[in-house]
């Protein structure tokens, strides 16, 4: 038995599906269920009940807590011999999501290489829902969305709501002579049901974490929006809008920095207002392994970020 395999029952375990195991980790169906028997044999005892969802037997649920121990002991070997390294010291890996790139990262990088050229900076996108798990290879990751407890958090902005933002030629032509009333009843309410004719464009990504978090902002606000487009990719979404496709829901300084010109103020076609959430702490940060020792490159990195956000 190898760390590869571990991998692979882990991947079964949270699927409790051998073929939605083997999408995640781009095998075969075959060749996972080989390295299943190949485990049960060699430890003697069945993992998972065979049922239409594999659920796990005594003797699997006792695996399955040790294996996600040994194998996070694993991932934080690998990262602190990566620490040592002495290649590493002179770089720095930023971890960013697949759906959207943030909108102030290049004016950071500028910042920090003029600051600190000694540094190399690569970047990198991971799912969202991998960065809990799959750190490796990166040092920091900005995160927009909230992460679990898993990960240490250092805040760039303490609070930053989310916005839904539109054309005003949209809202106009959905809600007519209604409009000025439909405004100033979202400014002063600031909730997201007061906009419920109106299409939204819904980001979602292959393991469903921003689907999940946008539905807590819709359950809520106690409402199903009207798709009007769907799609993983974020900028695709932000141009649609642009364009008066529909409604977008973006952190307030995502979209002041996406939208807005080099003050933020966005133009006068395009109107955003703060909606109300209690589901989650809405912030933008930078996340990094808990306990892992940060090196000389990423406290520089987190230094500037901070002082960048606050000026």
């Amino acid at each position: 038995m190898n760390f590869l395999n571990i991998k692979y029952f882990i991947a079964i375990a949270e699927e409790q599906s051998i073929s939605a195991a083997a999408r995640k980790l781009y095998v075969s169906q075959q060749s996972l269920n080989e390295h299943l028997k190949k485990m049960e044999t060699e430890l003697g005892a069945p993992l998972f009940k065979r049922e239409s969802l594999l659920t796990l037997t005594p003797a699997g649920d006792c695996f399955y807590e040790g294996a996600k121990e040994l194998l996070n002991s694993y991932d934080q070997l690998l990262s602190d011999l990566t620490d040592i390294n002495e290649n590493r010291i002179s770089k720095i890996t930023i971890g960013i999501s697949t759906y959207s790139e943030p909108p102030f990262l290049p004016d950071l990088l500028a910042v920090f290489h003029e600051k600190y050229p000694q540094y190399e900076v690569s970047v990198i996108k991971r799912f969202h829902t991998d960065i809990l798990h799959y750190m490796q290879y990166v040092d920091l990751y900005i995160s927009y969305l909230p992460l679990e407890e898993e990960l240490a958090a250092v805040p760039l902005i303490d609070h930053d709501p989310y916005c839904v933002t539109f054309r005003l030629e949209l809202a106009e032509k959905i809600y007519g002579s209604r409009w000025p009333s439909v405004k100033k009843e979202l400014l002063e309410t600031q909730e997201l049901s007061v906009l419920k004719e109106m299409p939204f464009l819904l980001l979602y990504d292959r393991h469903n974490q921003m689907a999940r978090d946008f539905s807590h902002i819709f359950e809520e606000h106690q409402f199903k929006p009207k798709a009007g487009f769907s799609s993983e990719n974020g900028d695709l979404l932000d141009h649609l809008c642009a364009r008066g496709a529909g409604c977008i829901l973006r952190p307030a300084d995502y979209t002041h920095r996406r939208f807005g010109d080099e003050h933020g103020i966005l133009p006068e076609n395009l109107f955003s207002c703060p909606i109300y959430i209690s589901s989650f702490v809405t912030t933008l940060a930078l996340c990094y392994t808990k306990g892992k020792k940060l090196h000389a490159a990423e406290l520089a990195f987190i230094k500037t970020a901070r002082d960048f956000f606050t000026k």
